[in-house]
């Protein structure tokens, strides 16, 4: 009983010095909403240690001062802040309220309420507590309030480690229930967009392996954890028993946010390559931040821990934002819309940061102008990286039209130094004229020569013989060999048997036909096609270059050295299995004719086994 009429004389003395308040607040069933903080005083208890009793009993009470604005925003500071408001209920029935704080980090919320016996009844809520421990189970901290009748002090005690922002509102209960209906709206299209631009852009990134879209999934998901961290939902939803990792995960949140969307913003700019200055500029303010961040953890001072990351937003905005702006005026077309996501994004955070700083007052908008910051961000964001897309596409093509162009350039240029060759090849494979270039011709042409080696003469056989037995066409072939090659290079050196080699190619692409096709096929072995040739007619052409042979001498320095060949001569078969039947018969001949006496011409026998190969006469 004594103690009660302590605590009533205690309250008459608050009473009686209505002047320092700041004036009560009226309490009607029409109200659903009110401010608080209108009908507030404040005072800064810097030592933490103050209780109601000191306040009530006087002295401390004088550092009481009006709030005088919608919002307490006190920065960072380790002083805990005490409230004192007067709720004056002009019915004749209690009114069931809810006193809501909105910041979802606050420590410690302390809520004395005068009873009816002039006491006061205290109750405790706050992110120091497990989420369970709370009445209501939302981010914000709800308190009921039964209003008596008549008018009555109320104090309230708030401790935060983390940013000190205390937006008070007094709520009717069925009102704040549609509110916060509202509210898991809002948060459930803000978490939904987030969530399909993430799953968007790693099905993009899983199919085209783009380093920028990795990076971008993982800007958006430090974002989202940033976001739920502060906002309170990854309390309630993630860790709700662990009240320790909540507090602590703000900062963890916070500083990989701005490690993600330095490293995104580097790949996307190219910075190593575009912008090698500002690339190391971003490169030692990782290492800065990174620091930091090791500094502030092991240091152990909690202020100093929550509010060092959100300063360093102050600086890697401006910087981000500067790197943007570089590339573009670098002819970066890309950056243009990484500079607009950039300016809505990061400008939403930077706003957001000096609102919990206490440099800007509270509003909605400026609080979850980060929020709205990203979801302008995630849309400029994907044009950006689309734009990215088309323009590397766009060079890409430049640079194989280009190529194209020198192949074509090239494929002239060869065309002009060996004219009849290019004109045989594009009539025969049209195809393979328009693919050709340089690096192809060179492995296709025998140096010494010019004319085809092995490998194109197979190719070539392998078509001709295929196309004469689909049409049912004639096609011919002369294997001939240089007599006694191996004599001339072991008495005069390889050089006069290059000599003697080149005469012979010489005399054959005079002698033949535009259509037809020679090739070295060894060392000194020609090969020559005749399509649209019966072999009577093969004969006679295989005469005709033996003699032209036989009529030229190989020049070599002072040395004239005359020359002869021995040819065979084989038509394809409507049963051969391909070009190597053809060319076997063929080199069978031209064995027989080395055997009968060498510079003379030969017949391919007409089936295996036959007793005889006929020839034509030696000149």
């Amino acid at each position: 009983m004594i103690q009660r009429l302590c605590w009533l004389m205690l309250l008459c003395s608050q009473l009686l010095c209505g002047s320092a308040l700041a004036g009560a607040l009226r309490i009607t069933p029409a109200q659903t909403a009110q401010n608080v903080h209108a009908a507030a005083d404040v005072l800064e208890d810097a030592s933490g240690q103050l209780n109601l009793q000191d306040l009530l009993s006087g002295g401390a009470a004088e550092g009481f001062r009006p709030a005088g604005s919608a919002l307490s925003s006190f920065g960072f500071t380790r002083s805990a802040h005490w409230y004192r408001f007067t709720l004056d209920n002009p019915g004749n029935t209690p009114q069931r309220r809810l006193l809501v704080l909105r910041t979802p980090w606050l420590d410690t919320v302390h809520l004395y309420t005068a009873d009816a016996q002039g006491g006061f009844q205290e109750r405790l809520v706050g992110d120091d507590l497990p989420f369970s421990a709370r009445d209501h189970l939302t981010p914000a901290f709800v308190l009921e309030v039964s209003v008596a009748p008549g008018r009555h002090t109320h104090y309230l005690r708030v401790s935060s480690r983390q940013a000190f922002m205390t937006p008070i509102e007094l709520w009717q209960p069925e009102a704040f229930a549609a509110e916060q209906e509202r509210w898991a709206a809002y948060y459930g299209m803000f978490y939904g967009i987030l969530l399909v631009m993430v799953l968007y852009n790693g099905l993009i990134w899983l199919w085209t392996r783009e380093p920028n879209y990795a990076w971008y999934c993982l800007y958006l998901l430090a974002f989202s954890a940033m976001n739920a961290s502060y906002s309170g939902f990854a309390f309630q939803f993630f860790w709700p028993d662990s009240p320790t990792w909540s507090n602590l995960g703000h900062t963890v949140f916070i500083f990989i946010f701005q490690v993600t969307a330095t490293l995104f913003s580097m790949t996307f700019l190219e910075s190593r390559t575009r912008l090698p200055r500002l690339h190391r500029v971003l490169q030692g303010f990782l290492v800065l931040l990174l620091a930091c961040w090791l500094g502030v953890t092991w240091w152990g001072n909690p202020v100093a821990y929550n509010a060092a990351p959100v300063n360093f937003i102050f600086l890697g905005t401006p910087l981000i934002l500067a790197a943007g702006l570089a590339a573009w005026w670098n002819g970066y077309r890309a950056a243009r819309f990484f500079v607009l996501a950039t300016m809505v994004s990061l400008s939403g955070a930077l706003c957001t940061a000096l609102t919990v700083s206490g440099w800007l007052p509270y509003t909605f908008a400026t609080f979850h102008a980060a929020e709205f910051g990203i979801l302008i961000d995630v849309v400029l964001l994907s044009l950006a990286l689309g734009d990215r897309i088309k323009l590397l596409r766009d060079q890409h093509h430049a640079t194989q039209q280009a190529m194209l162009e020198q192949k074509l350039h090239a494929s002239d240029m060869l065309a002009q130094v060996n004219a009849d060759l290019e004109r045989t090849v594009q009539e025969r494979t049209a195809e393979l004229a328009r693919a050709r270039d340089e690096a192809e011709r060179q492995a296709r042409t025998d140096g010494l020569t010019g004319v085809a080696n092995r490998r194109c003469f197979e190719e070539v056989a392998a078509r001709e013989v295929a196309r004469a037995q689909r049409y049912q066409q004639p096609l011919s072939i002369i294997l001939f060999d240089i007599d006694l090659f191996k004599q001339v290079n072991d008495l005069h050196g390889h050089a006069a048997g290059d000599a003697v080699i080149r005469t012979a190619a010489s005399v054959v692409r005079e002698a033949i036909r535009e259509v037809d096709f020679v090739a070295r096929v060894g060392g000194e072995e020609f090969a020559i096609l005749l399509p649209g040739i019966h072999q009577a007619q093969a004969v006679t052409t295989a005469e005709r270059l033996r003699e032209l042979i036989a009529e030229r001498e190989a020049v070599h320095q002072d040395l004239r050295l005359r020359l002869t060949a021995s040819l065979g001569v084989s038509e394809c078969r409507a049963d051969d299995p391909g070009f190597g039947a053809l060319l076997h018969r063929a080199d069978q001949a031209m064995y027989v004719a080395k055997q009968r006496g060498r510079n003379r011409v030969a017949v391919a026998p007409d089936a295996p086994g036959a007793p005889d190969v006929p020839e034509a006469p030696a000149a």
